[in-house]
């Protein structure tokens, strides 16, 4: 066993207030919560948005949506009403022992419920607020309260013009990439952060903007636009300048991936399609060539792949040490003999009976005990009070029969 397993969790003693939805900051949250820290989710009394999101699971009269399941295990869950007095002033009570609020919501709802960032930091000067939204809150000028889907980030920020097919038209990747990116930025920020506050007892503000998370992903595109001459850039390919061929090309049973980003990967797979001649042909043997010539490119690898499973290829390519993969769905993805041996994926409790397979917290730092495990909404409301405010059985049905909980009845634990 390696030290890193038994050491400490390395953000033990750290208390996050998770105010989100959606996906960018519940996964932050998630990975918070596998590493050690106490993240409690404060989530409005009907549940966070994605708690209604369709497949569902269900057992009995409960249920789960998969979509919540994905991105908040080993949470804490809360029910509060914000815009009930009681409600918002229970939420301030939490932030006072907090080292980090970490929440998705446009600038302006923060406002409304008095939750600016600025003004938070004013009142808990040690406090972390990290702040994920689609343009930023702070010189942002008109773009501050726009709607920020992932495809919107992904858009302002150049990664779609960059996921092109072989013709070279823009296509959306299929996946929330723009989200994933910003939960990955906002979790490197509030480490940073939380180190800052360790050494100085200062807190900040994370204004964390999703089209910016999203741009180191173009970095080098945009380093190659400015590079290349425009003689270049007229038959840089659909891929720009990655390579050719390069992307996805169909087997006899789905798709693989195979990326000849090197003259010399050229000539091996024309090796492995017994076609060496095509290696030394000077209409393909040099990157600039086979672009200006891509379609006929594309249609000899095409040509090839065709006629083989999505295994042959893999193993024929190998062979001669060409980049390539099957292009898995998420079926094959559990069971892939890879993702087996090196433990990619880890089996989490629904909170209904049922388990899923997930992605692992790929730092590999070893997960706390409980965070496998999804949170019915409102499970931890009475054990959360009772442990960070000190609050009695009666003060928590009187915070109840004054609204703080909201008018839809959540569970509450009785532990």
């Amino acid at each position: 066993m390696s030290a890193s397993t038994t050491a400490p969790s390395p953000l033990q003693g750290v208390k996050v207030i998770e105010l989100s939805h959606l996906i960018a900051g519940p996964y932050c949250g998630q990975l918070l919560a596998e590493e050690g820290a106490t993240v409690i989710k404060v989530e409005p009394p009907e549940g966070e948005l994605t708690r209604h999101r369709e497949p569902m699971r269900r057992n009995g009269d409960q249920e789960i949506s998969g979509y919540f399941g994905a991105l908040n295990r080993g949470k804490q869950s809360v029910c509060l009403d914000l815009k009930n007095k009681q409600g918002i002033d229970t939420l301030h009570q939490l932030l006072a022992g907090s080292d980090v609020l970490l929440t998705n919501m446009r600038g302006g709802a923060l406002k409304r419920l008095g939750l600016y960032p600025e003004d938070l930091i004013k009142r808990y000067p040690r406090l972390i607020v990290a702040c994920i939204s689609g343009f930023g809150l702070q010189n942002a000028g008109k773009y501050t309260e726009v709607a920020g889907l992932a495809m919107v980030a992904e858009a302002m920020s150049g990664t779609t013009s960059l996921t092109r097919d072989h013709e070279g038209n823009p296509v959306w990747c299929g996946f929330a990439m723009g989200d994933i990116l910003a939960g990955m930025t906002a979790h490197s920020a509030i480490l940073l952060a939380l180190r800052n506050q360790a050494q100085h007892g200062l807190g900040r503000v994370l204004d964390l903007s999703m089209v910016e998370c999203s741009l180191p992903m173009v970095s080098v595109a945009l380093a190659r636009e400015q590079s290349a001459s425009a003689e270049l850039r007229a038959f840089a390919g659909s891929n720009n300048f990655h390579g050719v061929p390069y992307g996805a090309f169909p087997a006899s049973d789905g798709f693989v991936n195979i990326g000849v980003n090197r003259d010399d990967f050229w000539a091996r797979l024309c090796n492995a399609m017994d076609r060496p001649e095509l290696g030394t042909d000077e209409r393909y043997a040099k990157y600039v060539e086979r672009a200006k010539r891509q379609h006929e490119v594309h249609g000899i690898t095409e040509a090839f792949t065709r006629q083989f499973t999505r295994d042959e290829i893999v193993n024929k390519l190998n062979a001669v040490d060409v980049p390539v993969a099957s292009i898995l769905n998420m079926n094959e993805l559990t069971e892939h003999d890879y993702m087996q041996l090196r433990g990619s994926l880890r089996t989490v409790r629904d909170g209904i009976g049922g388990t899923m397979q997930l992605p692992i917290d790929a730092t590999r730092f070893e997960p706390v005990p409980g965070s496998d495990l999804v949170p019915l909404l409102g499970e931890h409301r009475d054990a959360v009070l009772r442990r960070e405010l000190n609050l009695s059985a009666q003060d928590i049905e009187r915070l109840m029969e004054e609204g703080a909980f909201g008018k839809t009845p959540a569970l509450a634990s009785v532990a």
